[in-house]
Formats: C-alpha cells, structure tokens, sequence
C-alpha cells in the first residue's frame, strides 16, 4: 500500500483510504513551517501533494536536513510517539497538503488496516539507519567521500535497475524516455539537500559531483542521478584515502 521508503511515491490509493480516517487537511504555501523545534506534537502527519523538508538548526543557524519527504509518506513520528516536544522543524519546500492523525484516529486506521502499522515501523527504520549512517561517517570522512557513502545509502533505499537503451550515458544524458545501463534513483535530490545531509556547503557537494562525473561513477541531469557501476562506486568509496 505504502511504498517503503523515506520518501515516497505518491498513491491516490493511499490518499482516498487515509481520508476516511481524518477531516484535518492543511494547505501550505513555500517556505511555511509545519512544526517547528521544540513543539508539542499531537498529530502524526502525512504529506499528500508537495514536498517537505525536515531539519535541525543550532543556536548558532547551522541547518543539518534529516530527511525530505515526497508524496505518499507519514513524518513527525518520533515526537508524536514518544510524547516529548519535537526536536525538528518540517518545512514545506513547495506548495503542500498534509493531513493531520489524531492517537484516536490512528488507532482506527490501524485497528481496520494494520499492514500500515508495520509500513510506518519500517520506514522509521530506514530513518534510524540513514541518521546511524550520518553520525557514523559524518565524522571521519572527506567531502567526496561522504557525496558517495550518501549516494550509495539512497542507491540502497531508493534505486532502480534500468538497462541500456541505446543512448550514450554521458554524451547525451537527458532522461527523457532513455534508460541507461546501472541504477537510478526514484527520488530526485539537489545539490543543495545533499550538502545539508552531510554538512557541507553546495558548493563543495557540486564540486564533488562533478568529479565523479569526470570519473564516470555517477551521471547527474539536474536532480536525477544515474549509477552504472554501483560496486566501482563502492570501490571508489573503500579504496579512497
């Protein structure tokens, strides 16, 4: 029912079910915040159309990105379960519908559909290890080399096997309708996303994009980006200094 991931693809099926159980529905406009750090949270929320972008920031206005969320996926669970104020803000990064949970709500959603109760546990999991991913390696690697372990976490998560369709990888990578031989990803990221996952500046992250493409480890048109070796990535990643 629910594509497992962070972020997710959209379902209409998902939506009309999850609308049965709920008569909250908010509209965001670009750039409005959902909650914000330090919050009480009552509600679990679930993004219907737009994007959304969940952060920390420091005393001192660091910004460090969690997670993005697209269509089709729950977020705001942590403070939501555990009943302690959210140490997160959620930012709608273009015009978005979210709907709003109640325990009460849920409780009926889970009670006549308890697949999803699984689905949500899972995709906390994947939160888990994508933040157990960040503080691991955050630490004790170069910039390069976090774009690729990053790359290489969501390559896990969210790639798709696709095959040559008589096109050139390189010379003429435009994504439209031509599959290219390796992996792509089923979400779209920027430059700028990936910096705040691994905490450095977009410029850097752009720099070392574009030294991966120069080494034909990654192709990147605007925000979709191709793989079509992932163990010579892999390798990239291992055997670097």
């Amino acid at each position: 029912m629910l594509y497992k991931s962070l972020w997710v693809i959209d379902d209409t099926d998902i939506n009309e079910l999850l609308l049965k159980y709920t008569d909250s529905q908010h509209t965001y406009t670009e750039g409005s915040l959902i909650y914000q750090q330090d919050d009480a949270q009552d509600y679990l929320f679930f993004l219907v159309n737009g994007r959304i972008k969940v952060n920390l920031i420091d005393s001192k206005g660091t910004e460090k990105t969690l997670a993005i969320h697209e269509p089709g996926s729950f977020f705001g669970e942590t403070a939501f379960f555990d009943q302690y104020p959210s140490f997160t803000n959620a930012q709608a990064l273009k015009d978005s519908v979210v709907l709003f949970f109640t325990k009460k709500q849920l409780t009926n959603l889970f009670t006549d559909y308890p697949e999803i109760v699984f689905q949500i546990f899972e995709s906390m999991g994947r939160k888990i290890r994508l933040l157990a991913f960040q503080v691991e390696y955050m630490s004790f690697l170069k910039i390069e080399q976090r774009v690729v372990a990053l790359l290489l976490s969501l390559f896990e998560s969210f790639g798709k096997e696709c095959s040559i369709n008589n096109t050139s990888l390189y010379d003429n990578c435009t994504f439209k309708g031509n599959c290219i031989e390796g992996h792509h990803l089923e979400i779209t990221i920027t430059d700028q996303e990936i910096a705040e996952m691994i905490g450095t500046r977009r410029e850097a992250v752009t720099k070392a994009i574009n030294n991966l493409k120069k080494q034909k480890l990654i192709c990147k048109q605007k925000r979709t980006i191709c793989c079509p070796d992932l163990n010579k990535l892999n390798d990239f990643l291992t055997n670097s200094d």
